[in-house]
């Protein structure tokens, strides 16, 4: 039977493979789409939206926060009312570490656009990172509940259930929901996805 020390040592090596993936998720979901962001705009209606905006999230997904946030402030500027553009903002505080930026903005967002699980899931990330788990866990059912095949949020859930709150069960549906919604299975998850069957059966027989 392994030793408590290689137990730790693998609990460990577990939780920052999942950590890295939330980051590496985060840098993903750099930019949202106007349909994603829960906006009444029709999806190809980007004659109306601000050059400056179309802009940022062509430098969003470049990976040039900066530059990306300073055209998204522009756009605010010019269309006050328009939502998507403080979510995408918010998104490009959170890659410049900015996260009292950023949740500001997202409640902004929210204001504006009630039906916004974007900035929503968002702000249940920047609870994550504040270790106030609950009000993560809230965050990001509220996302799931308004778009059910949030795969990003569920693959969040699920490691918040997994690594912070040990409920195993509950993380392995939302590993396994997040493999169903995304074109190419993720090889971690399924590994992730197998640990956990494994723990959960071991922890019926014991």
């Amino acid at each position: 039977m392994p030793s408590q020390k290689k137990w730790s040592h693998m609990f460990s090596l577990r939780t920052s493979a999942r950590i890295l993936l939330l980051a590496c998720s985060l840098l993903l979901s750099s930019c949202a789409s106007i349909n994603e962001l829960g906006s009444s705009r029709p999806a190809n209606d980007w004659d109306s939206v601000p050059q400056t905006y179309i802009d940022g999230l062509t430098l969003a997904r470049k990976g040039d926060a900066k530059k990306a946030s300073e055209l998204f402030e522009q756009t605010i500027k010019e269309q006050p009312g328009f939502s998507p553009a403080y979510t995408n903002l918010g998104l490009q505080k959170i890659a410049l570490n900015d996260l009292a930026a950023a949740e500001k903005i997202f409640h902004k967002s929210i204001s504006i656009t009630p039906e916004n699980p974007v900035s929503i899931h968002y702000l249940g990330v920047i609870l994550r990172m504040r270790g106030e788990f609950s009000g993560a866990k809230e965050m990001y059912e509220k996302a799931i509940g308004m778009q059910p095949n949030y795969a990003v949020a569920h693959l969040n859930l699920g490691i918040l259930l997994d690594i912070y709150l040990f409920d195993f069960e509950n993380a392995l549906q939302h590993y396994e929901k997040y493999q169903s919604l995304v074109n190419k299975k993720d090889v971690k998850v399924a590994k992730w996805i197998i640990d956990l069957q494994r723990r959960i059966k071991k922890n019926k027989e014991s």
